[in-house]
């Protein structure tokens, strides 16, 4: 009878099957996992507010930033796993973080599930301009004489891993100056206390344009379309940095066990947001780019991204904050 009675238990806790055609039933939640105002969450609101219209609910932006983003993606990923509770992030949360926090594998990316890649963005090698230098080129070789800081927007931040990633393959000393956020990183350009870093291009594009801070290259495989002059760091004649390409994304993401009926909504629903001329117009101001694709797509992208970090990780002994 004792074994019987504890055999049945773990039946008491399994959530009801989740049928595609009952939802959504009542309202979700999208947790973002960084600050609001950022690109990322004005890109989880634009979400909200369509894919809400063609799912007949109501979808809740809730924000909770911290530690890299894994405070929230351990809210989602501690959430039950019917379709009610979504995160959007960037992709680091899960081709990243797991090199860098220990344990994390275990506690969180593991128990999330990518349903949709939305979209990618670019950065921009800039510098100040009494630097003197006008290309990726001269700057490198600025380094090889002078102290170099370059600033990112945290330890771990696409910013940090771009410049790694560059600094290892052409052998150069720099020392990296952390800040919260793009916009600080931004401002200490600006205030000479730096004296390069690799930023989000739309948060210093009107820098740029106003002579403020030189653009030296992007850190795509392609030209940045609001940069068309500005090479990529690829195309800049340095052979060690031939193939280099740092393009991070966004990913919405679910806990693991979802079901799939409900993750094939979503597809859906996110494949008909994405074509909304009104969202693409969004998406071009922020700076967001293609490729916007579905869950195998975003599998694949976890799965390729998170290899090619993990060697700039150790080479550059990145660690979490």
């Amino acid at each position: 009878m004792l074994k019987s009675f504890l055999f049945c238990i773990p039946l008491l806790w399994v959530a009801p099957p989740v049928a595609a055609a009952d939802y959504p039933a009542r309202p979700i939640r999208l947790i973002v996992n960084f600050p609001a105002a950022g690109p990322l969450d004005i890109e989880a609101r634009a979400i909200a507010q369509h894919a809400g219209q063609l799912l007949g609910q109501t979808i809740v932006v809730e924000n909770r930033s911290g530690a890299s983003g894994n405070i929230g993606a351990q809210a989602v990923a501690q959430a039950a796993p019917d379709g009610y509770t979504l995160l959007m992030t960037l992709d680091t949360v899960m081709t990243v973080n797991p090199h860098i926090f220990k344990g994390l594998d275990r506690d969180v990316t593991g128990r999330l599930t990518p349903v949709s890649l939305a979209g990618t963005f670019g950065m921009t090698l800039v510098a100040r301009p009494d630097l003197g230098v006008t290309t990726l080129g001269e700057f490198l070789q600025y380094a090889k004489t002078h102290p170099i800081t370059y600033a990112s927007a945290g330890s771990g931040s696409p910013g940090n891993l771009a410049f790694e990633k560059l600094r290892l393959a052409v052998g150069v000393q720099a020392a990296h100056i952390p800040y919260r956020g793009n916009a600080p990183a931004v401002n200490a350009l600006l205030g000479d206390q730096i004296q390069v870093g690799f930023l989000a291009t739309p948060g210093v594009l009107a820098q740029i344009k106003a002579g403020k801070l030189r653009a030296l290259a992007v850190a795509g495989n392609t030209r940045d379309p609001d940069l068309p002059d500005v090479p990529t760091v690829g195309q800049s004649g340095v052979k060690a940095l031939e193939g280099y390409d740092a393009t991070f994304g966004y990913l919405v993401m679910a806990p693991k066990d979802t079901p799939q009926e409900v993750v094939k909504v979503w597809e859906e629903v996110l494949a008909r947001v994405y074509a909304l001329p009104e969202f693409q117009q969004t998406m071009a101001g922020l700076g967001v780019r293609g490729p916007f694709a579905g869950t195998e797509r975003a599998k694949d992208w976890v799965l390729r991204e998170g290899g090619g970090w993990s060697a700039v990780i150790a080479g550059a002994g990145i660690r979490g904050e």
